[in-house]
């Protein structure tokens, strides 16, 4: 009897945990050419499917129980029961679901020879078990038979059936010495329509999104060729290596292989999974796998990945519509980290060239990554994030950015000191661990450092996927003459309505449905309703209007506009009264107006439309952060933007505010107003707002937004900011430096004479001894103006 029994697995589990049977029926099938052996597999017996438990950890197959009464039933008087364990039973530590299953099979089978045999050829990472540890976690176990077991188990049954030896102990598998000469995995012994419905269950209840490498309809796994010859110091592959041994692949012939690949679609296979641990090292074996796969017409994913040196445009044309994903391994994108840390002979050149192949061929490719290898640098970090979000920005070639987790047994894990582990698959995803040159050093950078990295890097993907959206310059005219103005410099006049709308229609026939309209005054241009009705006709589902508002303090304007179709309408307000706000906009009666403006908005609004607040902070405006707070509140409103100078049109230097002060400032509003106002912070450093990211990702999302220009130029607006946007050297190392494009440089503008002039006046006028001597209303009129004009 061969069981290939229940395991549990972490929600973020590596490998394929549901085709880790593939060790127990290859050894079924060798066994049954010996004597009669039956097969038990708990991923295709009644009820077989996932469920998740309490602890947080799902169940993959049947319980225990059921496991072991199916065994008893299939072979009421066995005489042996070698039961597959596989990474996913954690060795060495005592799996529950193995041990309760060893418990169960030595209860109602007390006299059978009773073998654990790993389940090595099932194309999963290895991970070596000190012996004794792992038959001290099993006492039910007579034995146990480590690495490949297809020689040493039927030689131990041999001897337990000729001369009565009942095998002991560990033993060391001896390797197969040709793949060819063992019979084909004994899939016509499972209960195939079970199993599907077993891979079924895992897709519904894992509840994941779209799947790399599908396993739905009839899919099965198939490994081709054993081992890898490379050195690469991560890698689990050859584990029964000896001392002095060299690396080496044994592959199935190209008549072999036809054979394998024949049975399964014999048997009703329409999918193929090949579990090879690299199965491109000669390029001849793979041109006879996608040769056959062709032929069968079977589709076929190789999750384990390719060497993308070895990888040809041809290889990529005969994928093309039977792969769903192309995954290869650049481990770094440092190339001293890849030839002197990773030990692995590429040329990351190999890596752009798959990824422009792959887009050029329309097969989606996945490359890999680790972060976190000894001696690896935060420089070198960033340097591995960016070359793989380059990559990916250009070719869309998916970076699967991983941990470096040193598996027991691996170069990486040699002569260090390890964390006592209870399952090694998570940590790939979610727990770095500290990996120092040596036990004495340090690691370069501490785990937590490097949870930082890699959140920045998760935000910043995902920032790369969201929803696209057009940015519209409807007029560049303006009633108000901020001091900042990004379009102030340019001339006054409105776009041109039809090509507006060709534009509209454009981004609305690539998939865009979200529009900003924005200007100078957007209000200003009479197109302005019609064009968002426009919109909403051909199908934009969120339209934005930013505004300072004082054409709404006109009631039926502002009707119109909040119920033109709208969905979200900012308010651009600069100060907490009429003389701070005067002093940025460079008009005394703007505040009034537009206060009255936001009334009526609010007053007029109708359910869905949501309303918010822009401040753009300057030296006159960023000690008044708190009141404007306070401001927007107060007007109803429950969304704010604090925005920090953009470097365009009126900016310069010296109107830009003492940066750390106002992101203090900053802080302090969002946590004044936790809970209750959504704030949102724009053109700021990552390095200001620690702890805060999450406030700067609406503003980093532009990254997917095109900005049209009132004379219809379009710009990416992530690089049309990015032109004025320069790292520093302590941005090198920072972990937020692949999704920050570090400071903005104002153009450093000396303060023209009249400014100072201005502003000296403004203060004379703050003394109340000098009041007297000033006509009635003449100090408010200046002070709103000197700011500005």
């Amino acid at each position: 009897m061969v069981l290939h029994p229940p395991l549990s697995v972490a929600r973020d589990f590596i490998d394929y945990p549901f085709f880790s049977d593939l060790g127990a029926v290859q050894l079924a099938a060798v066994l049954d050419a010996q004597e009669p052996t039956a097969l038990v597999d708990a991923f295709a017996l009644p009820g077989a499917g996932l469920q998740w438990r309490p602890d947080g950890r799902a169940r993959l197959g049947v319980d225990p129980a059921a496991a072991a009464e199916a065994v008893a039933a299939a072979a009421p008087e066995a005489e042996v029961i070698v039961v597959t364990i596989t990474p996913f039973h954690r060795p060495p530590a005592r799996d529950d679901l193995l041990g309760e299953t060893l418990l169960r099979l030595r209860e109602r089978l007390p006299a059978a020879l009773l073998l654990l045999a790993d389940a090595y050829q099932s194309g999963q990472h290895y991970v070596e078990a000190p012996a004794a540890a792992l038959l001290a976690s099993y006492p039910e176990a007579d034995a146990w038979v480590q690495y490949e077991a297809e020689r040493t188990v039927p030689a131990l049954l041999r001897a337990f059936r000729e001369q009565g030896t009942r095998a002991r102990g560990h033993h060391r598998g001896e390797r197969p010495p040709a793949l060819d000469e063992l019979p084909l995995p004994a899939w016509d012994r499972v209960d195939l329509d079970a199993h599907d419905r077993f891979r079924a269950s895992v897709v519904a209840q894992l509840g994941r999104g779209a799947w790399a490498f599908p396993i739905d309809g009839r899919t099965l796994p198939v490994v081709t060729s054993r081992g890898c010859p490379f050195t690469c110091v991560h890698c689990s592959s050859n584990p029964d290596l000896r001392p002095g041994e060299a690396k080496t692949q044994r592959r199935h012939g190209a008549t072999r292989l036809r054979e394998a690949l024949e049975r399964l679609r014999s048997l009703g296979a329409t999918r193929v999974a090949v579990l090879d641990e690299l199965v491109n090292v000669s390029e001849r074996h793979l041109d006879a796998l996608l040769k056959a796969v062709g032929e069968l017409e079977l589709r076929l994913e190789i999750p384990n990945g390719m060497r993308a040196d070895y990888l040809r445009p041809e290889h990529l044309q005969a994928m093309k519509g039977r792969v769903t994903t192309v995954s290869v391994s650049a481990e770094s994108g440092s190339p001293r980290v890849v030839r002197d840390v990773v030990r692995k002979r590429l040329d990351l050149q190999a890596i752009v060239d798959a990824a422009r192949h792959a887009q050029q061929a329309e097969v989606p490719l996945m490359i890999h990554y680790m972060i976190g290898l000894p001696g690896e640098t935060a420089e070198e970090i960033n340097e591995t994030l960016a070359f793989a979000l380059d990559l990916w920005d250009r070719y869309r070639a998916w970076p699967a950015v991983q941990y470096a987790t040193p598996l027991p047994g691996t170069a990486l894990a040699a002569g260090r000191r390890l964390p006592v582990v209870d399952d090694w698959g998570p940590r790939f995803q979610t727990a770095p661990t500290a990996t120092a040159v040596d036990d004495a050093t340090p690691p370069t950078v501490e785990p937590a450092r490097l949870e930082r990295f890699m959140a920045t890097f998760r935000r910043r993907l995902a920032a790369s996927q969201g929803p696209e959206k057009l940015v519209m310059n409807v007029t560049y005219s303006c009633n108000n003459h901020c001091t900042f103005c990004a379009v102030g410099t340019r001339t006054q006049l409105h776009g041109f309505p039809p090509r507006q709308q060709e534009q509209l229609a454009r981004y609305r026939a690539r998939g865009v449905t979200m529009v900003d309209f924005d200007g100078g005054e957007p209000t200003l241009n009479p197109e302005l309703v019609p064009l968002i009705r426009y919109a909403r006709r051909l199908g934009y589902t969120r339209i934005n209007v930013t505004t300072n508002g004082r054409r709404c303090a006109y009631e039926g304007y502002a009707a119109a506009l909040v119920n033109s179709g709208l969905t979200t309408l900012l308010f651009s307000v600069h100060g907490p009264d009429a003389r701070i706000h005067a002093q940025q906009v460079g008009v005394a009666e703007a505040f009034e107006q537009t206060v009255e403006g936001i009334r009526h908005c609010v007053r007029l609004a109708p359910r869905g439309v949501e309303l918010g607040m822009n401040i753009t902070l300057t030296k006159g405006n960023t000690e008044h952060l708190p009141a404007m707070g306070e401001l927007c509140w107060s007007l109803g409103l429950r969304w704010m933007n604090v925005q920090f100078l953009t470097p365009f049109g009126r900016a310069t230097r010296y109107l830009a505010p003492d940066t750390a002060r106002a992101a203090v400032l900053t802080r302090e509003l969002i946590e004044a107003w936790r809970g209750r106002m959504r704030i949102q912070v724009i053109n700021l450093p990552f390095c200001f707002m620690e702890g805060y990211e999450e406030q700067l990702e609406g503003d980093l999302a532009k990254l997917s937004r095109h900005m049209v220009f009132v004379n219809n130029e379009t710009v990416n607006l992530a690089e049309y900011l990015a032109e004025r946007r320069t790292p520093r050297p302590v941005c090198r190392s920072c972990p937020h430096a692949c999704f920050c494009g570090g400071f903005y440089e104002l153009d450093d503008v000396p303060e023209p004479p009249w400014l100072i002039a201005a502003e000296d006046l403004v203060r004379s006028l703050d003394d109340p001894r000098r009041h007297e001597s000033v006509p009635a209303g003449f100090r408010e009129r200046v002070s709103g103006r000197a700011g500005g004009q």
